[in-house]
């Protein structure tokens, strides 16, 4: 068991606790004196355990607590971010060659020790994810620094390198944060070397969102073919990473057909882009409902909708009264929402 299956765990013996409260209040459930108080200690030992063992949360407020610091830690890291590199863009030049290399070759090794001693210490993580945000600013400063010293010639292979670096990081802590970041810069890694093996400027690799948006795909179906029995929360990441690497492409092309490698015109490319926005959005939908995947079905409601705007605003806003438009969009609007609780209810029904 792992602390995230760990908190999982405390969190139902908390309802199961709430709930049995409510059923004997309303007298659908009442438990003999011996057999509540049986209830109770097992309650408390087993949640004393996982507290003792994993440090998780077991009342709401602690619960509460956890997110804050989550926010706090994540904030943390990023100004420490920020000041490692306005610190080295004040103060570099007073610096002599060697001492430029010695000092950014260190500092991801140190910050690396540091995380690693955080870990160590502190099962929570929360200073463990803090330093392993400088430590991957420390490793992108690296790699940037030695070569501008040494006069190299940027490539597309140091978004591999510190991909990469993200992605072990992440594994080896359990930390979702550097996960998205790894993730996402593999993902400008791939449209950067393909566009270098075709003779373009691999920097200009925003330019091509046909293959960001297969990465996308690539990316969201991961988690469905490889397992992550020992961190289970990180599909999340993978899935809300890969829709938005997709579906972002998707509705740019929508409106902007020149950047395609498709030939024909801009006007039929970007329909054909709405079209595929609208399906892909309601498949999403589909199939977050199906796997219980609650992100998925969020996300893919939100592109959808805004890929039925985009269409209805090219069918209606020029010759449709202004105020008549937003009153259909009004109305359609509460047509979804029928249609999502009747989803809901269906789905209500299937689960009892």
């Amino acid at each position: 068991m792992n602390r995230d299956e760990a908190q999982r765990l405390a969190d139902r013996i908390r309802g199961l606790r709430a709930d049995l409260t409510v059923l004997e209040t309303e007298g659908v459930l009442v438990l003999t004196a011996e057999q509540r108080a049986s209830f109770e200690a097992w309650a408390e030992r087993t949640s004393a355990e996982l507290a003792a063992r994993f440090d998780v949360d077991t009342s709401d407020s602690q619960r509460h607590l956890s997110w804050g610091l989550k926010i706090v830690s994540t904030l943390g890291g990023l100004a420490f971010c920020a000041a490692l590199m306005l610190f080295f863009t004040r103060y570099w030049g007073y610096f002599d060659t060697w001492a430029q290399v010695a000092v950014v070759s260190a500092l991801p090794l140190v910050s690396l020790g540091l995380t690693e001693f955080a870990a160590r210490r502190e099962r929570t993580l929360y200073f463990a994810g803090l330093m392993a945000l400088v430590s991957i600013a420390a490793f992108v400063l690296d790699l940037s620094t030695l070569g501008r010293v040494f006069n190299m010639i940027p490539t597309e292979g140091a978004l591999l390198a510190w991909g990469v670096f993200a992605l072990l990081l992440a594994y080896r802590y359990g930390l979702r944060l550097p996960l998205g970041a790894g993730v996402g810069l593999l993902l400008a890694w791939v449209p950067a070397a393909i566009s270098a093996r075709m003779g373009h400027r691999w920097l200009d690799f925003g330019d091509r969102p046909e293959l960001w948006a297969l990465g996308g795909l690539v990316v969201f179906a991961t988690p469905m073919v490889v397992t992550h029995r020992r961190h289970s929360d990180f599909p999340f990441v993978y899935r809300m990473v890969g829709m938005l690497a997709y579906l972002v492409p998707v509705l740019i092309l929508s409106s902007s057909g020149y950047l395609s490698f498709l030939p024909g015109p801009d006007s039929v490319i970007e329909r054909c882009y709405e079209v595929l926005g609208l399906a892909s959005s309601a498949g999403a939908i589909a199939l977050g409902i199906r796997k219980g995947w609650i992100e998925t079905v969020n996300l893919g409601a939100a592109f959808f909708a805004i890929f039925l705007f985009i269409r209805l605003h090219h069918w209606w806003w020029d010759w449709m009264p202004h105020y008549l438009f937003f009153t259909i969009i009004g109305a359609i609007a509460v047509g979804f929402v029928v249609v999502f609780l009747k989803l809901r209810a269906r789905a209500q029904e299937v689960a009892a």
